[in-house]
């Protein structure tokens, strides 16, 4: 595929990360207590021309540093030497907006334009964009210096056992924020990216949610067939005996009218229940001890009992409470 195809399709896709990610990484090292391990702390020496080491100190301020300070200033852990006046600047470049991804590579291109040493002297480094973009131009701010000068100022500094990690060029600000080294012409590095470790989390959980739906496909998949596979005989089987326990029992039409043929016209039933099996009949008749025979006169009912004592009545009949059991009729 060719090289500037490719650069095209991603173009926007990076455009769009480079606009959130640098602002989501700035808030997150402003970010009490965990701003710390996204934004390091520098600490920051300046050197002049004239030999001084100094400290930002207050609003915009500097002070000396003796060389006993200095000794002990070398006990820090993150040491950026900043170039003072003399030794190093700071200036605004506008690039055009096409260059606004790789700025140090345009400005590389053409160091003569933008600084007064000789090309193999040069050293800068871009400490980022300056502003909104415009007129389809992006500006940047760069440190720059002479790679002999630095050399120079690093040897002075390894006097005191100051071994920095980062040099960049003094600005209108003596506590800007360190971002650049002029010694690698990149970042200064240090810290975490914020928006670097949230994408790296998001994608971490993609994978795993997509391993655990491949392992539930792989895994759990087969287990459920294997328990429908064994649920189904036994829905088949209850299904079997529903349908057995249906065949075997008469309809409650065919038990309503045997009872009704089993009663004698001298009998009435006031309540009938069908239950699990057994009709109950409670009424009236002119001799209930005749019932239980006509009752199971009919095939359907056996095991036929009182339920409960038969007493005379004032119309003169005798109560009955009857139980039968109810049975599918032997056919002949």
């Amino acid at each position: 595929m060719d090289k500037n195809f490719k650069m095209s399709l991603f173009s926007p896709l990076y455009e769009a990360w480079a606009r959130w990610a640098h602002p989501f990484d700035q808030a997150m090292g402003k970010v009490p207590v965990l701003g710390g391990w996204f934004a390091p702390r520098w600490s920051i020496l300046i050197v002049h021309r004239d030999g001084r080491f100094c400290v930002p100190d207050g609003d915009q301020g500097q002070r000396v540093l003796l060389d006993d300070e200095l000794r002990q200033f070398a006990q820090n852990k993150r040491i950026n030497l900043r170039l003072g006046t003399g030794l190093g600047q700071q200036r605004d470049i506008a690039l055009p907006h096409a260059a606004r991804h790789k700025p140090a590579a345009m400005i590389a291109l053409s160091l003569s334009q933008y600084f007064p040493f000789p090309e193999d002297d040069t050293a800068f480094a871009v400490h980022g964009p300056v502003g909104p973009d415009k007129d389809q131009q992006s500006l940047f701010r760069v440190s720059f210096a002479r790679r002999s000068h630095i050399n120079e100022v690093l040897q002075r500094a390894a006097g005191f056992g100051i071994s920095p990690l980062a040099v960049d060029a003094l600005g209108d600000d003596p506590s800007q924020a360190v971002s650049a080294d002029l010694r690698t012409g990149g970042k200064a590095g240090g810290g975490k990216s914020a928006s670097q470790i949230l994408v790296g989390l998001c994608a971490s959980l993609l994978v795993l949610a997509a391993s655990l739906g491949l392992w539930s496909a792989l895994s759990l998949s087969p287990k459920a067939d294997r328990l429908n596979h064994k649920v189904q005989p036994v829905a088949t089987d209850q299904a079997a005996m529903q349908k057995q326990a249906k065949a075997s029992t008469p309809s409650m039409l065919a038990i309503w009218q045997a009872a009704t043929r089993a009663l004698p016209d001298t009998a009435y039933a006031q309540y009938l229940l069908y239950e699990k099996g057994q009709l109950r009949i409670s009424g009236k008749a002119d001799n209930a001890a005749q019932l239980v025979s006509a009752i199971e006169s009919q095939p359907i009912f056996t095991g036929t009992t009182f339920a409960a004592a038969s007493l005379k009545e004032d119309d003169g009949k005798e109560s009955f409470d009857l139980t039968t059991r109810v049975q599918n009729a032997v056919q002949p």
